[in-house]
């Protein structure tokens, strides 16, 4: 009499509950190599212990370093959960970028790239810095009391018109740095951004596409001429946004104004 063949039943699971023990064995070798490193050869745990915070200066240095030592310190170096420490520290306003550099034995490095205040923003609330990518910063304070133009027109407050005013700003303080240290104001007015700097009542109109045309023309005109006027304060504008002159708003009593080419 024939027997039938044997199988044996389909285990679906067993190929996970094998890869399971492996990890087990795994990791509990690795610890236990570890544990006797560190108990008879002298070896350190990479464990963190010590958390430097470089990019950054004074409150806001002590703040980043507080929150990054509640996170970390203790945690296993190689497996600390650095994207929820990204995440808290991006979160804040100030902060641009964060860079996160793990440095065995036991520290953590953290990198941290402040916001740029172009402007200051004045409200009835109070005056605002506020970056070159356009974010509303702290208030301002003597600890971050810098000379940047200011924007105290309500009608340039718009969305609209503070992101375009930050552009000029941003654009000014990289390719024309000398005149952008000395601006006092920036307003956006339906010929474009207009410029007020120290010494100078007139409005300075600037060009809509291109922020920095004839700012080098104005001041050397400034510097040569228009400086040494008994009439500065009657000035009635400046405007650069001609092609190769800056256009004169003589005084109301003057004959006509004037174009005075580069």
């Amino acid at each position: 009499m024939s027997m039938l063949p044997r199988t044996r039943p389909k285990r679906p699971w067993f190929p996970w509950v094998r890869a399971g023990i492996t990890v087990a064995v795994l990791g509990g070798g690795a610890w236990a190599l570890m544990e006797l490193g560190t108990r008879y050869l002298g070896l350190q745990k990479l464990t963190i212990e010590q958390v430097n915070v470089s990019g950054c200066r004074g409150e806001r240095q002590a703040e980043i370093q507080a929150l990054a030592e509640k996170l970390v310190l203790g945690k296993p170096l190689f497996w600390v959960d650095a994207e929820e420490l990204r995440a808290r520290i991006e979160a804040k306003r100030w902060v641009r970028n964060l860079q996160i550099r793990k440095d065995p034995p036991d520290r953590l490095s953290l990198v941290v790239e402040e916001r740029r205040p172009v402007l200051w923003l004045v409200r009835s609330n109070g005056v605002f810095l506020v970056s070159d990518d356009g974010i509303l910063l702290d208030r301002v304070n003597q600890a971050n009391l810098s000379p940047i133009p200011v924007v105290v027109d309500p009608a340039s407050q718009t969305d609209q018109g503070l992101a375009r005013l930050v552009s000029a700003a941003r654009t000014l303080r990289e390719k024309q740095a000398g005149f952008y240290d000395r601006v006092t104001e920036l307003r956006w007015s339906p010929k474009g951004p207009v410029a007020y700097i120290e010494g100078l009542p007139a409005p300075i109109f600037l060009s809509r596409q291109d922020v920095t045309k004839n700012v080098p023309n104005f001041q050397g005109l400034f510097v040569d001429r228009l400086s040494q006027r008994p009439d500065l304060a009657r000035l009635r504008y400046i405007d650069l946004r001609w092609d190769e002159e800056v256009a004169v708003g003589e005084p109301e009593d003057a004959p006509a104004p004037a174009k005075t080419p580069r």
